[in-house]
């Protein structure tokens, strides 16, 4: 008679087999179910209350803790972390590898199965977290049905009405700001005290138009490794897991860091979509008491109204209502010439152009699958949401 010298955990039961597979067959569809059901069963007025009145408490705790620290916690993150998955990655596959040829198949795959296990638990738990600080904001209202902007068409009159008042408040504001020794404008405060002052930029205009935004106070940080990101054309990111946004400060450029300060707050204070981070961040600075800020929100308004406008006016046979040889617009070509050689600056090379079409794709591929239709295109806001918005707002204000 012989003895069996095998040890019994290097078998496995035709049973334990089923159970195992069915165990994570329940776990995979768990984990669809906690990213499709919420956009399936949570109605708008449901994610509404939900967005004013829960998501601020949920929040709090880690906005609060993200704000006791300078510096990014994301960037840090992704940086050590980064490396230390690479390591454990690597150390898994050798230990599976010397499983499978030491101790032979059944072992194997009872450590892929638990690796397999352990993986989807924390996938779930992630998916989870993700609905509650972002995935449940794509479901609420939009800004512009809130603030009653239809995004019909409108007449050249209106068209024209609203680039001459975007053009006016941005030479207004352009006039207000110091220079450098190039004769390019520069933000007006410290990065912290930007930061402070978007804050309460967009409490107030929340209150104003009731976007129910959180108030909780949201520590924007600057990324240290910001030249290098900017090779993916990506300037601010909201990390939802930590509640924390991230700036890329690699070059302040005024003509667009303040609204993408306002975009990346207004992310962590509830809102979801693109369009509306922006559409909230332009409408928001604007209506700064900074010159800065207005001079940031008028000049997107101005860019995105004037082709269309012009358009309008070339099949009309009419004319513009601004002229661009205007002296006091040439303070506006060196802010936007500056911004054009940052943007040439950037190493232009196959590598260069993968890592932004990396980016582009996987961003675009983020956004459709949370229902923004258009992935990176819902940036982009249709010009006649700010013409509505001067014409329910400022002409019918006044």
């Amino acid at each position: 008679m012989r003895r069996n010298l095998k040890d019994k955990s290097d078998r496995i039961s035709v049973r334990s087999a089923v159970l195992r597979t069915v165990l994570l067959l329940i776990l995979a569809a768990l984990l669809g179910a906690v990213y499709y059901l919420p956009q399936i069963l949570i109605s708008r007025q449901a994610a509404d209350i939900y967005c004013s009145k829960v998501f601020p408490v949920v929040a709090f705790i880690p906005n609060t803790f993200n704000s006791l620290f300078l510096i990014s916690l994301t960037e840090n993150i992704v940086v050590a972390g980064g490396a230390m998955l690479l390591f454990l990655v690597i150390r898994k596959i050798v230990q599976l590898i010397k499983t499978l040829i030491k101790r032979g198949a059944v072992p194997f795959v009872k450590d892929v199965y638990k690796l397999l296990r352990d993986l989807l638990i924390v996938a779930i738990c992630m998916m989870i977290v993700f609905q509650m600080m972002h995935g449940v904001n794509y479901r609420r209202t939009s800004i512009p049905e809130g603030m009653g902007l239809t995004r019909e068409e409108h007449t050249y009159e209106e068209y024209a009405m609203a680039l001459k008042w975007a053009y006016d408040g941005m030479i207004s504001a352009r006039m207000q700001l110091g220079e450098d020794y190039n004769g390019v404008a520069h933000m007006s405060t410290s990065f912290e005290q930007a930061v402070f002052d978007a804050n309460a930029l967009m409490n107030s205009v929340s209150d104003d138009y009731g976007y129910g935004m959180s108030r909780n106070y949201v520590r924007a940080k600057g990324v240290m490794l910001s030249h290098y990101w900017s090779y993916t054309d990506i300037t601010g990111f909201y990390d939802m897991f930590l509640g924390e946004a991230n700036l890329n400060t690699d070059y302040l450029d005024i003509l667009y860091f303040p609204v993408t300060l306002c975009h990346e707050i207004t992310h962590a204070k509830g809102y979801a979509r693109e369009s509306d981070a922006n559409t909230a961040a332009v409408l928001a600075c604007i209506r700064s008491p900074r010159a800065d800020f207005r001079y940031a929100g008028y000049y997107a308004i101005f860019v995105d109204l004037y082709y269309k406008t012009a358009s309008y006016a070339e099949e009309e046979g009419k004319a513009m209502p601004i002229s661009l040889s205007d002296p006091a617009f040439e303070a506006v070509v060196r802010d936007a010439e500056a911004s054009s050689a940052y943007d040439e600056s950037l190493a232009d090379n196959p590598f260069t152009r993968l890592v932004e079409r990396f980016s582009e794709s996987a961003n675009n591929t983020f956004l459709e699958a949370n229902g923004q239709v258009g992935g990176t295109k819902t940036y982009i806001i249709p010009t006649s949401i700010y013409v509505d918005y001067f014409c329910i707002y400022v002409y019918e204000g006044d």
